[in-house]
This record gives C-alpha cells, structure tokens and sequence, in this order.
C-alpha cells in the first residue's frame, strides 16, 4: 500500500506544476548585461548560423557565465537538437569571421521544447585576450547538421559576472 501510494504521489506531481526535470532554470539574480531586449535571432536549417553583436563594455570585465535562453521550438518530428555556440572575431565590419572560439554547446531536452542554458565564457574570453588583429566579435550560434525541419528562437544572450 505504501509503494502504491508513494507512486501515486509522483504520478501526479506534473498535475500540480510541479516538475523534476523542468527546462526552465530559476537562479537568484546577479548583475549582468543583456542585449537590446527585444533582439532575438532564428536558426534554421536552411539558416544554421546566426549572430548577435557584442558591445565593447563586455570586454573590459568579461562575463563569468553567458545564460542563452531558447523561446520557441518548432521541431514537429522532436528530432535531437545541437547548438554550437562560438565567439567569432572579423577583422573589418564583414560577416567574414576569421577568429572562432568555442564557448561550448548544449542539447535542447525535450526536443520539442524552449528552455534555458548556462554556458561557462570565462576560457572563450581568455582566448580573446590573445588575438589581436579583431576589430569586431559576434556571439554566433550554429545548429548542429542533424537538425532538419527545425526552427529555434534564441532571445539576446544574458552575460553574467558571477557563477551561481
């Protein structure tokens, strides 16, 4: 009877809003910088790569943590979903990147569904520090090449100087 009513009771915690494996990510706030608020960028797979600019003022205390939040998923098939995330560096005002540094990747889990991601920019700005000729980074995202008949929405990233 107690194994029935122990089952019963996670059974029905999702009836209840309560989740254990939720892919939205609660954290106490930190002082960050964002991105133009309404700025989001579309990947595809007929547009895998996508960017947003990076201010100046984000070099001159680098952020700790870069927390990418995904707000829509168009992925009727829940086919598995990757997406690279690189800092890439030109060196004129082009779209031409001749720097590119990972800050890592992550896995959309449900496939299906929108969720937040912390990635750790600490390494990916050291390596910055190194190359000199740049005159223009970009925060770029690229859909992994399994991805077909995928849209995803990603929002202007969060820059955090704290790891929580």
């Amino acid at each position: 009877m107690k194994l029935f009513l122990a089952a019963l009771t996670i059974w029905s915690l999702p009836f209840f809003g309560i989740s254990c494996g939720s892919g939205n990510l609660q954290t106490a706030e930190s002082p960050k910088t964002q991105a133009t608020p309404a700025e989001t960028v579309i990947l595809t797979s007929q547009h895998p790569t996508r960017s947003f600019s990076l201010p100046s003022e984000l070099f001159k205390n680098p952020p700790a943590v870069l927390e990418i939040s995904i707000t829509k998923v168009v992925n009727a098939a829940a086919k598995p979903v990757n997406i690279f995330v690189y800092l890439s560096g030109s060196v004129d005002k082009s779209d031409t990147a001749t720097e590119k540094i990972g800050v890592g990747n992550f896995s959309l889990y449900p496939a299906d569904r929108p969720g937040k991601f912390m990635l750790d920019a600490a390494p990916a700005f050291r390596k910055i520090k190194a190359v000199s000729n740049v005159k223009e980074w970009r925060l770029a995202f690229e859909l992994g090449q399994e991805a077909e008949s995928v849209e995803v929405t990603i929002a202007a990233p969060n820059w955090k100087s704290e790891k929580n």
